[in-house]
């Protein structure tokens, strides 16, 4: 079976609320039994029914990709029972099997395509079929040649037909068209095309829109927080969490006066004025389109409140053209409407157990370096 075949069948069997049964294949005996484990499976089972659900081998290759390599079934099925867990937890579990992991937006993306709650998923690409089509001349020259032989019979028994076809032309496919009797380099085309870029990149002004694009956005990119006194993450402990690493409860008594924190992140992926990133908890400033132009993260509590002065004030909008994440205590329960807003979750451990914090915080950077390369902050 096909990679599609076995992502198709899951995605039937998630959507559906179909059991997912764990297999134990004996090859030399062909005995099959079940398990609950996912490591000790060879094969799984999608659909309580043993004669007409499909059983696929969990080491086959799917056609989802993540970082342009197709991954296994195990660790797309894997990803799935593990949907309502934390990425640090989700890690941790597939080190201890074996299994490979995705990023956070990875497994967010497959989860929610999985739910039935997006109809596509970019990283589920369409296989191409190996055999090639056989042009239609090729296919019809067997037959071709005997109705050739006939059709000269035809002329010399037939003087009419005789006149008409000294007005016959041979057809050519568009191949023998395009390229005449040899076949052309035009590499020199290419060469010239190329020198002739440079030119023009050579000849632009410095003060030119082009050049201001290529230099990249002039404004500091921004992240807005939720202002709420619930809050885990505020303006008073956003630049240790995000710049060190650790998280601190917050204190509304460190609050900055002018209602602003800029944080620094040093990459190499992204132009300078973006290592420098505002971080506010009010949009009454925002005056302009272009200060939302620049927005590249949106933290909330759940509270839809937050919203009502943003240029989307509904969340379900808000959070499809924004990037938007909830920050929660690990092991609080997540509010159900979370799923609803396209919303990453973050989870940090309660009390001194801080060793998790900068791997929640590099996973954290390494989606907004995503999201600023997309916005044109890229390095050149």
């Amino acid at each position: 079976m096909s990679g599609s075949e076995s992502l198709k069948a899951l995605h039937h069997a998630t959507t559906h609320n179909e059991p997912i049964i764990f297999v134990k294949i004996d090859p030399s005996t062909d005995s099959k039994e079940t398990t609950d484990s996912i490591k000790e499976a060879s094969h799984v089972q999608f659909g309580a029914d043993p004669v007409e659900s499909a059983v696929f081998d969990l080491d086959s290759i799917t056609n989802f990709y993540n970082e342009e390599k197709p991954q296994t079934l195990r660790a797309v099925v894997f990803c799935w029972l593990h949907d309502k867990s934390s990425i640090v937890d989700y890690k941790n579990e597939c080190s201890e099997n074996g299994i490979a992991d995705f990023k956070f937006l990875v497994k967010t993306e497959l989860t929610t395509w999985l739910s039935g709650n997006s109809d596509s998923c970019t990283f589920v690409k369409d296989e191409e079929s190996n055999e090639s089509v056989k042009p239609k001349s090729a296919v019809s020259a067997a037959p071709g040649a005997a109705d050739s032989t006939s059709s000269k019979k035809h002329k010399l028994d037939d003087p009419q037909i005789e006149r008409i076809s000294q007005f016959e032309r041979d057809s050519i496919d568009h191949n023998a068209a395009l390229r005449g009797s040899k076949n052309i380099d035009f590499g020199h085309l290419v060469s010239d095309a190329k020198r002739l870029i440079n030119q023009l990149k050579r000849s632009k002004p410095s003060g030119s829109s082009d050049s201001s694009q290529n230099n990249g956005p002039k404004k500091k990119p921004i992240i807005i927080v939720s202002p709420a006194t619930t809050a885990l993450l505020s303006l008073s402990n956003v630049k240790e969490f995000l710049e060190e690493g650790k998280f601190v409860e917050p204190n509304p008594g460190n609050k900055p006066a002018g209602g602003l924190v800029t944080v620094n992140h040093k990459s190499d992926r992204v132009i300078p004025i973006a290592q420098q990133i505002m971080v506010v908890d009010n949009v009454d400033k925002f005056t302009k389109p272009e200060y939302w132009d620049n927005v590249i993260a949106i933290f909330t509590t759940g509270q839809a409140w937050q919203f009502s002065k943003y240029k989307y004030s509904k969340p379900e909008m808000l959070f499809q053209r924004y990037a938007g994440f909830y920050l929660s205590y690990q092991g609080d329960p997540t509010p159900p409407h979370i799923k609803d807003w396209n919303v990453s979750e973050i989870k940090v451990d309660r009390g001194t157990k801080r060793f998790r914090d900068k791997m929640i915080v590099k996973d954290f950077w390494a989606e907004i370096e995503k999201i600023l390369v997309s916005k044109g902050y890229g390095a050149q």
